[in-house]
């Protein structure tokens, strides 16, 4: 227990401090005689130097940067959303075009991969080019305040979920969860744990997605439309547009409920571990950006 709230103790130093001296302080207190005095002392030091040990204040310009940068993480839905329906619509008109309406479906699942295959390449290559600070809290509550206010606007906010309350309930939880993820996944990474990392953040996304998508049902349609049971099958289902009848029983009713709202999240959690992924790596102890050299 106590090598524990040794460890925790030291999560609050700078990550410098805890790198040089990290280890003598965990011997020093394990030795210790009054462990609880020591560790109050300990705490107070590492909470100090977090405090007051930076590299320089944060010039006009940086917070100007920062500012910017959120603005446009809070805009980005509307760009995620605009190329959704693009590349929906393209897959439409060659399913028109072609003949081929049984094949229509697949051609929606392409669509919806294009375009979060995208928001991985735009995620990484902003997160290269703007750094962003707790890129695993900042990006999930901006994208989020970005969504929820696409759902806020009514003849807008309809494309995303027929019900606004069902849709803002989604996109809240999805916040909360989205940064539980990029933590953990970010966590993992600093510790060089890459395949760990990629791997809970493909089932936790996924696992994020169905809870969201069931959010939305719970609050959005009764249970004697939505049975509660199917709820593991509503984001597959949302998301590959088949259906065996999960609403009203009848084909496609759950989609004509939550609509895009599913895809959306989707590009959203995609977009967010490829920012995180990025910003790990940079401040990871001993990479080029992330190694600080001794005095």
């Amino acid at each position: 227990m106590r090598a524990r709230i040794i460890r925790a103790v030291l999560a609050l130093y700078p990550a410098a401090i805890r790198e040089r001296y990290g280890d003598e302080i965990a011997e020093l207190l394990a030795a210790s005689d009054t462990p609880v005095r020591d560790l109050a002392d300990t705490a107070r030091c590492a909470v100090h130097d977090r405090l007051t040990r930076r590299p320089g204040m944060i010039t006009v310009a940086q917070a100007r940067t920062a500012a910017f940068t959120v603005i446009k993480l809070v805009v980005a839905p509307l760009a995620f959303g605009v190329l959704l329906l693009l590349l929906l619509t393209t897959a439409g008109l060659l399913a028109d075009a072609t003949g081929a309406y049984e094949a229509a479906p697949y051609g929606y699942a392409l669509a919806v991969a294009l375009a979060a295959a995208l928001m991985w390449w735009f995620g990484r290559w902003m997160a290269r080019s703007e750094p962003i600070v707790a890129a695993a809290v900042v990006v999930p509550a901006a994208l989020a305040l970005g969504v929820a206010g696409i759902c806020a606007v009514r003849p807008v906010g309809e494309v995303l979920g027929e019900v606004r309350a069902g849709s803002l309930a989604a996109v809240a939880c999805w916040a909360l969860g989205a940064i539980v993820l990029g933590w953990a996944v970010r966590v993992l990474l600093r510790r060089g744990r890459r395949a760990a990392a990629w791997l809970s953040s493909g089932i936790g996304a996924l696992l994020l997605l169905d809870a969201v998508t069931a959010v939305y049902v719970f609050t959005a349609l009764p249970a004697e439309r939505a049975p509660r049971h199917n709820a593991p099958l509503w984001y597959l289902s949302t998301m590959s547009w088949w259906d065996p009848g999960l609403v009203d029983g009848a084909y496609r009713q759950l989609e004509d409920s939550i609509k895009l709202l599913p895809p959306m999240l989707t590009m959203c959690t995609v977009f967010l571990l490829a920012v995180v992924g990025v910003s790990a790596r940079r401040t990871a102890p001993g990479s080029a950006t992330g190694r600080v050299p001794a005095s």
